[in-house]
């Protein structure tokens, strides 16, 4: 593709991504607060069991089949082939480019010390993915069990468990990852970067709390 379409695919193609991760950390924000909530507002959950439990329940799926969407080797729009993209069209990310793009003057801040785009940085890139560890368990976890049904795991949970771990940490660590590979490549292309900003969470608190003060009222 010539520059122009160049320019314009990776436009979309940050945007949609962006969108995605922030999707993500919508589902690992809302899955984790309710889950704290339990600690305090369990009785109130206890009106609706269902639908609380179901929600936490859906919310754990979707997060692993996004990771594993955005970061998957098998993915055809992820993280992986943006960086396939990157590495093919090296030459839209050229410090002369951002210069042109935000009418930067030669001694603008902005392309002080700024290293261009290459091979070797799309491979640090990739590394970083691929030496991320946390991602063995998504994929186990969405191969064996949230995407397929596998006999082994289906008959013994505590086995998923052990061989496919994961903790809070895990789950923020793998948004920080997308958003800072994300960022390098939208810092170097027109010097913006994007905050990942999930929904508000407070809402639940909201629901949670008021259901809390009408039960004290009986």
């Amino acid at each position: 593709m010539n520059k122009s379409e160049a320019e314009s695919h990776f436009e979309k193609y940050r945007k949609y991504l962006f969108d995605e991760l922030g999707r993500l950390a919508s589902y690992v924000r809302l899955y984790r607060r309710l889950n704290e909530r339990k600690a305090d507002r369990l009785k109130e959950m206890n009106i609706a069991p269902a639908f609380f439990s179901t929600t936490i329940d859906a919310l754990f799926s979707a997060i692993v089949l996004w990771v594993d969407k955005l970061f998957g080797d098998r993915s055809e729009r992820g993280l992986l082939n943006f960086l396939s993209f990157v590495e093919h069209n090296r030459k839209i990310f050229d410090i002369k480019e951002l210069q042109r793009r935000k009418n930067y003057p030669d001694d603008h801040w902005m392309l002080q010390n700024r290293e261009s785009v290459t091979f070797a940085s799309i491979q640090q890139d990739r590394k970083r993915i691929a030496e991320f560890k946390p991602l063995k368990s998504f994929k186990l976890r969405r191969d064996k069990f949230q995407a397929h049904f596998d006999k082994e795991y289906f008959f013994d949970r505590n086995k998923l468990h052990k061989d496919a771990p994961l903790t809070w940490g895990d789950l923020e660590q793998v948004i920080q990852l997308g958003k800072e590979i994300l960022n390098s490549y939208s810092a170097d292309y027109d010097g913006n970067t994007h905050a990942v900003e999930p929904i508000n969470a407070g809402d639940v608190d909201h629901l949670l709390n008021r259901l809390h003060l009408q039960i004290q009222k009986k």
